[in-house]
């Protein structure tokens, strides 16, 4: 089932991993293209790239997305990078798509981690008037002579991910973009699918059929999928930046509230500050209300499941949810498994030999 208006975005303050950057470099030696040219400016050597681990900001990397750009003077060159970004290159969260059930919960758990998936877009998935579904790319606010670029990039990318997770070329119904149409807007098919070219929309998207979202994934696998996750939310958390003291004040004051939470409008009045303070904060911090109270709302779950004693629908009521099936399904969005199998994985860890 799709949430309304499912969305993520990178937080501004955050630090990525250098996977675009060595992949660029690797198409760059496969074209017989130096590589030292497009690190120039952005603080990284040749050197750097033999230790992919390593974080670098998005200033730096968008100083070599704007030299390979120059570089290549090739108009495709977006499109041709993102069909390199395999869903493999992605670690945890690519194992986390191509063990997911269907390809809809793989869309979803890439949206779940915008700090793995490294866009510069708020991708939010939702419906369209017809009843299609779409993937919704806007809220860029990097340098506009590399939006085109970045565009492409994001797309083909992303198309790549799913194709990688469906075993095949997913069928698109539409694809649409703000601009005029770009001069080579004919190669678009190459990389994105035989679909209409939709221009001057009010945002870009990727846009399916309803249906096809539900196919069923080749290697789903509940445990993986499971595992990755965690892994991928630890990750991310490891990611985030330090929260302002009046997030953490408010991160405190929800977390008193959690049986009865109460609104952001509410909980501005209790800390003295306007709605927009907070928004503005957490949105800074790389988090919504919603995500946050989700947050604290699985971390006390987690505790309170781990007291055998305690009903399931205690524990809901606790969280601030007035019917149990409520609960069930929040922790299982959370999670990837009922709040019972999760107790009950827990008494098996931690079972004696």
């Amino acid at each position: 089932m799709i949430r309304p208006d499912t969305a993520c975005q990178a937080p501004d303050r955050r630090l990525i991993s250098l996977q675009s950057t060595c992949l660029i470099a690797s198409w760059l030696e496969e074209h017989h293209l130096p590589v030292e040219p497009v690190l120039a400016g952005s603080g990284l050597g040749s050197a750097d790239l033999q230790t992919p681990a390593r974080l670098i900001t998005p200033e730096q990397e968008q100083a070599v997305f704007a030299n390979t750009v120059a570089l290549t003077g090739d108009p495709l060159i977006g499109l041709k990078l993102g069909q390199r970004m395999r869903v493999s290159a992605y670690g945890q969260l690519g194992y986390a798509m191509l063990s997911a059930p269907t390809l809809l919960d793989a869309l979803q758990v890439m949206l779940a981690f915008p700090v793995l998936l490294g866009s510069y877009f708020r991708l939010q998935l939702g419906t369209l008037p017809d009843g299609q579904l779409a993937l919704r790319a806007d809220h860029y606010h990097e340098s506009p002579a590399l939006r085109q670029f970045n565009v492409e990039l994001c797309l083909s990318s992303i198309k790549a991910m799913l194709d990688d997770a469906l075993g095949a070329r997913l069928q698109l119904d539409a694809v649409h973009l703000s601009s005029n149409p770009p001069a080579h807007s004919d190669h678009y098919r190459t990389y994105l699918g035989d679909c209409p070219l939709l221009c001057d929309q009010d945002a870009e998207r990727l846009v399916f059929a309803a249906d096809t979202l539900n196919a069923t994934l080749p290697l789903a696998e509940p445990v993986t999928h499971f595992e990755a996750k965690r892994h991928c939310q630890t990750v991310q958390d490891s990611f985030r930046p330090e929260p302002s003291a009046l997030v953490s004040q408010l991160s405190a004051q929800l977390e008193q509230q959690l049986e009865a939470p109460p609104t952001l409008e509410q909980l501005a009045n209790q800390m003295h500050c306007t709605t927009r303070t907070l928004r503005r904060h957490l949105q800074r911090a790389g988090c919504g209300y919603q995500q946050l109270l989700d947050r604290l709302r699985f971390q006390r779950a987690k505790l309170l499941l781990n007291r055998e004693q305690l009903p399931i629908y205690a524990i809901a009521e606790q969280l601030g949810f007035s019917e149990t099936a409520s609960f069930r399904h929040a922790f299982q969005r959370w999670s990837g498994t009922t709040p019972r199998a999760w107790r009950q994985s827990q008494q098996h860890q931690h079972a004696p030999f």
